[in-house]
């Protein structure tokens, strides 16, 4: 998974962390869609179930991950599963997603609860255990940002380098671009130019730049952007996002997680035709960023009626601070490895690749797992 930029992402990000990323972020002047129900109050978080005491060295460690069907939360349960097989407990923290998890990560403190306006998904979320987390996962490009003080971690002028990745496993998402039959449209030129209100679902950046899509032009035509899906005031349901005329992700994927469910769910509500994006498109949005070229497979997703070019992003990361044991570092790694089955029976496509797992160009690899690696041939 490359580099996203604002998609309209559920589950409060990866829903933010999908939605900053340079070619598919989201225009920030968003327009809300009339919604024929009245939303109802976010409902309070069910109480978490751990208790303490917490820690590694008490074999209980924190794992900051996101919501229990979001990505992180789901590489969250990968690993307490596969670290139990050491006799650890891993205790998950089920809100620390978007830029929280990095934020807490390294500056070692202790989870906080999301606004409510983030938690659009309050059965798959927890009041978080009252600890320090000390193993985390997120998008590789997410934690290069926190690392470099960049993207949404700019305003808070600093860098945090205490990060040390542990493992570098995969989950293939693709910049898709489709219009609904209805509308008519058949190409992303013919947007700026339609006449009749256009109401777009996602967005990318680079995409309006290059197709002369501007939000201002699409509210005074009676359109917009729609706003998140979810159940507080202001969002949307799954059945008024699938009706848009325009659908635009960084994300998309067959699963039903809430930040990558978007065309997933389009796709069966709606009859889609898929539209291509230009080249120079493609090559400007891989250029510095974390996407690769690739093809949109026949069949992926409903109405997808042939190979389409396109770019992806695929990798995330699990890590540590810099002062995890180099022992826990190595017994992580080890788990991880032994129990790859675990990759394969979640919600989504993870995979762990052995020539992929230790590389991380710009975070360093936590010298205990880099151990395992050497010891196993996977690192020279």
């Amino acid at each position: 998974m490359r580099v996203i930029l604002r998609s309209t992402i559920c589950v409060a990000v990866l829903s933010l962390a999908y939605s900053w990323m340079p070619g598919l972020a989201q225009v920030p002047d968003m327009t809300v869609a009339p919604a024929p129900n009245a939303t109802q109050p976010a409902k309070a978080l069910p109480a978490t179930r751990t208790a303490p005491p917490f820690g590694i060295a008490v074999m209980r460690p924190v794992f900051a991950g996101a919501c229990k069907a979001c990505p992180w939360g789901i590489l969250g349960k990968v690993t307490a599963d596969a670290l139990r097989f050491y006799g650890y407990e891993v205790q998950n923290c089920w809100v620390c997603w978007s830029t929280y998890g990095p934020r807490e990560m390294g500056d070692k403190t202790k989870p906080v609860i999301p606004p409510p306006g983030e938690i659009n998904n309050p059965e798959l979320t927890e009041v978080p255990p009252d600890a320090v987390v000390e193993i985390s996962a997120t998008m590789k490009s997410n934690l290069e940002a926190a690392w470099n003080g960049t993207g949404p971690y700019a305003k808070d002028n600093k860098k945090r380098q205490n990060y040390r990745v542990i493992a570098a496993v995969q989950d293939p998402a693709y910049l898709i671009a489709a219009a609904s039959k209805k509308s008519g449209i058949t190409s992303l030129w013919q947007i700026k130019d339609r006449k009749e209100p256009t109401w777009i679902a996602g967005g990318s950046g680079a995409i309006f730049d290059y197709y002369g899509i501007k939000v201002e032009d699409l509210k005074a035509k009676g359109g917009g952007i729609l706003p998140p899906m979810g159940p507080n005031p202001g969002q949307i349901t799954r059945e008024q996002r699938a009706a848009a005329d325009v659908f635009i992700t960084g994300s998309g994927s067959l699963v039903n997680t809430p930040e990558q469910r978007m065309m997933y769910e389009a796709s069966q509500l709606n009859d889609l035709v898929y539209l291509d994006i230009d080249e120079a498109v493609l090559a400007k949005m891989v250029q510095g960023s974390d996407y690769e070229r690739t093809t949109l497979p026949l069949a992926y997703l409903r109405g997808v009626d042939r190979p389409i070019a396109t770019i992806q992003h695929s990798t995330h990361y699990i890590y540590v601070r810099d002062d995890a044991p180099d022992s826990f570092a190595y017994t992580l790694a080890k788990a991880l490895d032994e129990h790859r089955e675990l990759f394969e029976q979640q919600a989504e496509s993870w995979y762990y690749d052995t020539a992929l797992v230790a590389v991380s160009p710009v975070i360093p690899v936590h010298p205990g797992a880099l151990k395992y690696y050497r010891e196993r041939g996977y690192v020279k």
